[in-house]
């Protein structure tokens, strides 16, 4: 069975050995330790996840080409969802009286949890809750995290909860989501994060919510290493295991690039899942996106001034093939090869450099385009993986 697995694999473009290092994962796979939790996809199976706007869900499934995913994603502004002034609660979707409420558009897509719900009421629901206190040096809830950890900010949780009974998907909720990335002002404080983050899952019980399962997500980026100077440890933002039900990270670089003795993707990719393992939990890749690359222009260019040069620049022309082998084929193999606690899988499916806040200048990098319908060669490619649906889970 092995043999014809690899052969099946090598027929469907994967090289000889990345052949065998998938058929070997999925045989080694079946000595799999236990775990349990929320909303673990069945059979071993990984749900796959797509994201991160409401456009850019709705491109995905009308272009025809493939069926409504298993899982979507959307955002949440925390402290803002109770603020009247603003129209769209915090992307809620709902006001305080539960009543439908606005899209808001960030700059990166338009989102509102609401309609997301509405709209793919098959789907499971990834929501990123933004519980920072700023970003940058702009501070938008200045001692946030510290409020939310002595009960100020129940109210709003109060209404996160009423939100969550409303609807009939099953949510991921990623709390304080990038936890070490230094673009979330306020989580530096690591024991005021831990306390908010206990203190959203203490009163979502209290409120009787069963259908969320509560994320904890690493930034695990070498860029974030690569502005702090130095390599964080990550456990000493762990709220717990009795608050945790999944862990969670975010991939977006080649996996063994290494720029200034800092660690790779794969390296704080490995790092996640072994502390993963270490507390039997399950894992998610819950952002995950070819940064750099234009599937519709088929180009790659340069990433940041940290990484490899001014962002936007250096634009090489490639072929689908060629972007597929390096970028999505390592990605995918890194799934197969993890399988044993990998079981979520998250795909921003955007055009980024369509979107103010990561269009030219590109002040946050540059990002391009992850739309795999833009090409047919991509478009085919990623049916072929993610239609092996003794793999992937098709969700609820």
């Amino acid at each position: 069975m092995k043999n014809l697995l690899w052969l099946i694999l090598l027929l469907a473009g994967l090289s000889a050995a990345q052949a065998e290092n998938i058929s070997m994962a999925k045989v080694q796979n079946l000595n799999r330790y236990e775990i349990n939790a929320k909303f673990l996809p069945g059979n071993n199976k990984v749900l796959l996840i797509l994201g991160q706007d409401l456009y850019s869900l709705s491109e995905y499934v009308d272009s025809g080409y493939f069926p409504e995913p298993a899982g979507v994603t959307t955002y949440l502004a925390f402290y803002s969802l109770l603020n009247s002034s603003f129209p769209a609660f915090g992307a809620l979707g709902q006001d305080i009286n539960g009543d439908s409420a606005d899209n808001v558009d960030w700059g990166a897509g338009p989102v509102n949890a609401w309609k997301t719900a509405t709209l793919f009421t098959q789907s499971s629901i990834a929501i990123g809750l933004n519980i920072a206190e700023g970003s940058g040096n702009y501070l938008w809830a200045k001692g946030g995290l510290a409020d939310i950890g002595v009960g100020a900010y129940d109210d709003h949780i109060r209404h996160l909860a009423k939100f969550c009974k409303s609807i009939n998907n099953s949510i991921f909720l990623r709390i304080g989501y990038e936890f070490d990335g230094s673009w979330n002002s306020g989580y530096e404080k690591k024991t005021s994060y831990i306390l908010a983050f206990r203190r959203i899952v203490d009163v979502m019980r209290e409120e009787g919510v069963s259908n969320v399962a509560y994320v904890w997500q690493a930034s695990a980026s070498p860029i974030d290493d690569l502005i702090d100077g130095h390599h964080e440890n990550i456990a000493n933002w762990y709220p717990g295991n009795d608050y945790v039900d999944w862990i969670g990270m975010s991939w977006f670089l080649p996996p063994d690039v290494r720029i200034n003795n800092a660690p790779s993707q794969r390296d704080l990719a490995d790092e996640v899942l072994n502390f993963a393992r270490n507390n039997r939990k399950p894992a998610m890749i819950a952002e995950a996106s070819p940064q750099g690359y234009d599937l519709m222009e088929l180009t790659n260019a340069n990433i940041s001034p940290l990484w490899d040069g001014e962002a936007g620049k250096n634009v090489q022309h490639k072929t689908p093939l060629e972007i597929w082998q390096e970028w999505f084929v390592p990605f995918f193999d890194y799934i197969h090869t993890n399988n044993d606690v990998v079981r979520a899988v998250a795909y921003i499916n955007a055009d980024w450099d369509g979107q103010l806040k990561w269009s030219a200048p590109y002040s946050e990098g540059y990002w391009g385009d992850s739309r795999v319908q833009m090409n047919s060669v991509i478009r085919k490619l990623w049916l072929q993986q993610t239609g092996d649906y003794s793999f992937w889970s098709t969700g609820n």
